[in-house]
Parts: C-alpha cells; structure tokens; sequence
C-alpha cells in the first residue's frame, strides 16, 4: 500500500481535517505511539477516522468515533476501500501471491457473506504457503514424522494423523507433489504447518498401507478471525471424540526433548527375563506372529505417544508429558491418553556393547532375531 501524506490531511483550511479510511483488514488504535503499546480498540476495515496529528516513526495521532488514540499512518487511506476494487486487486497476476492474499482478505472482511470471496481468500492463502515451502532454503526447525495410511490419498492421511488424538480443532490440507501446509484453527488461533514429505504407495494393493514420511520445516501462528474461519475450513467441523483428548498444543515436546527419542530406536520387542537358563525370552503374540513391543510414537505436531503391549491384545497408551536425560537414562513424566492421571518412569538405556532396556521392570530389546521367543498357541480372540 502506498504511503498516506498524511501532511495533506492534516492541513485542511479551516474546520474539521478531511476522513481517513482505515485501509487493513483490521487495526489497532493504541494508547501511544509504539507497538507494544495498549490496544484501544480494534478498527475494522473502512472505519472512519479523523487525523489530528502526524508524528515521527509513521504513527498518526487520530480519532475515530468516540475513540482517540494512534495508529501506524500508511494504515489509513482518504479512499474508504471498495469490495470491487480490492476483489479485482486479488486476481491480478501481476501482484504478488501476498498481495493478492491481502486484497482478498480486505474485500471477504468488507462483503463477510459473499462466499466467493471467501473461496477466493482460501485458495490464495494455500497458494501462497505452498510457494513459500517450495522456496524454503533454510527451514526454522525440522520435526520428522512417519506413519502408515490406509487410505491412497495424500491430503486425507495428512488430515487423518494430524487430527489423531486430538480435540476441539479445525484441520484443513492443501499439498503439491511433495510439499504440503496444514491450517489449524484452535478457538482464535490460526496455527500453520509447512513441510515436505514423501507417500509411498507402490506396495498398496498389495499390502492395502502406505508408508508416510516427512518433516515440519516452518510453524507460524496468527489471529483466526471469523474472516478466515470460514475462508479455511468451509464446512470443517472441530474434531472431537467420545473419550477425553489432548487440546491443540497440549504435550508437544521441544527440540531438544524430541532428539533424546530421535536417538534411540522408536520399536522394542518385550522380554521376559526369568527363564531358568537365564536367557532372555521375546514375549510372543502368537497371533500376529511376532513379539509383544513397546514404541515411542513421535507425531506431526512434536508430540511423543507410548505404546505397551500386553496379553490379550491389550495395549497401554501413555503421552511423554516431560522427559530429562541423566547420564544412561530418561526420567519420564507419563500422562495416561485421557490425562488424567500421571506416573514418572525411568528408561534406562542399554549399557554399552548392549541391546536390553529398562522401562521401569520391563526388559525390552531393539535386536528382535537375538533371542528365542516364549511360543504360544494362538487361541480364537486373541492369546
């Protein structure tokens, strides 16, 4: 947008100076002239103002309404803004993918019902974040993940994990050969996920699986107004669940918390260490033809999710609420999956040369074709 003069509204002969038009899709009237000053008031688009004073820094002293305080002057305009003009500015090819995103925002938040406007705004916001991973050089972060999908489809496995176990949130997807954004609306956040990944469907008629893998390369959060509520998840309804779930952002682990699990393998057989010869035994589910396990399951959104099995195909599922690393262990802070109860477990590592671990008293191994297994009938509903 180009700069107001702001000089020209100012110096009106005489009476009242001429209005200015608030111009962004929103802003904020503050009690001085700084950023981090108190917000006043929000100001949406084409309000009408009165400027009393222009200052250094690019701030206005104003008045709109009863209100009067300050704004960032380029943010005001002596033209109210048009839906038809700015609904033009946001399919010009000549504009920039941001541009036109901000065009369309400002014309969906003056017409809220036109629809549109809204696919419109949607489609550019996707776009644009699209082209900005494409041009990613130097990713903030790099969170992997990896799963198996039923489903031979990239968009609707990329929803489907990014939606697990989790509550009161909005997901949409967009994705591009290899690269894929994930919009989240919790309450009045907007959280977006830029990243790369790969689908592996080769083996899916035969296996009827695919294998997913990719990383996070950027997270970004912004005001969710109801704008772009609408814009994003047109006919999105916030996942939910019968059993209690974690909210948005709830457990997620920092970098360095995740790279104590990125060290060590995230698949463990369970052993049973009391054979009289002294050898340790696989605990085998006869059933599925393989030894019971323990996994540490890390996710799209940095969380960690701990698997044990058990006899009788039961499975304990805990989050890693907190983890510490001490010498050859982890000290864990373990949630149960509705949260409501904790426990803190030891995991200590393998000695050196070794293969067995500790999860408090239960021996596991990562080298599964080392030891004999316990054997077992495989009996009708399980062992």
């Amino acid at each position: 947008m180009k700069t107001m003069l702001l000089g020209l509204l100012v110096a009106a002969a005489g009476g009242d100076p001429p209005p200015a038009y608030v111009q962004g899709s929103s802003v904020n009237l503050r009690m001085e002239a700084d950023k981090t000053a108190e917000v006043l008031q929000t100001l949406p688009i084409a309000t009408e103002c009165l400027t009393l004073e222009s200052l250094e820094g690019g701030w206005a002293r104003v008045r709109c309404g009863e209100a009067e305080g300050f704004v960032v002057g380029t943010l005001l305009g002596p033209e109210k803004p048009s839906v038809e003009k700015l609904a033009a500015e946001a399919k010009d090819p000549k504009r920039t993918l941001l541009q036109r995103e901000e065009s369309a925002l400002r014309a969906a938040t003056l017409a809220p019902e036109d629809t549109g406007l809204q696919k419109a705004l949607g489609t550019l916001f996707f776009e644009r974040n699209l082209e900005a991973v494409a041009r990613l050089k130097n990713p903030s972060l790099r969170r992997p993940f990896e799963f198996d999908c039923t489903v031979n489809d990239p968009e609707r496995c990329l929803k489907s994990i990014s939606t697990s176990y989790l509550d009161g949130v909005k997901v949409q997807v967009e994705t591009r050969g290899r690269l894929f954004v994930v919009a989240f609306g919790a309450g009045d956040v907007l959280t977006v996920y830029r990243g790369r990944f790969r689908f592996d469907n080769r083996r899916f008629n035969e296996t009827a699986k695919i294998q997913v893998k990719g990383e996070v390369l950027e997270q970004a959060t912004a005001l969710l107004t109801s704008v772009l509520d609408k814009a994003l998840f047109p006919g999105v309804s916030a996942s939910s669940d019968v059993y209690s779930r974690p909210s948005f952002g709830q457990y997620v682990l920092d970098e360095a918390e995740l790279a104590f699990f990125r060290a060590i393998p995230g698949r463990w057989a369970l052993l049973s260490m009391e054979a009289e010869d002294g050898i340790p035994r696989l605990r085998w589910h006869a059933c599925l033809k393989r030894p019971y396990l323990l996994r540490f399951r890390a996710d799209i959104h940095g969380r960690v999710l701990v698997l044990i099995e058990s006899g009788g195909g039961s499975v304990e599922y805990l989050w890693v609420a907190a983890v510490s690393k001490h010498e050859n262990t982890l000290r864990l802070t373990l949630a149960d999956i509705d949260g409501e109860k904790t426990r803190q477990e030891i995991f200590k590592l393998p000695d050196a040369g070794g293969d067995i671990a500790y999860l408090g008293e239960l021996a596991c191994t990562h080298v599964f074709q080392k030891y004999p297994d316990l054997g077992g009938e495989c009996l009708e509903g399980g062992p």
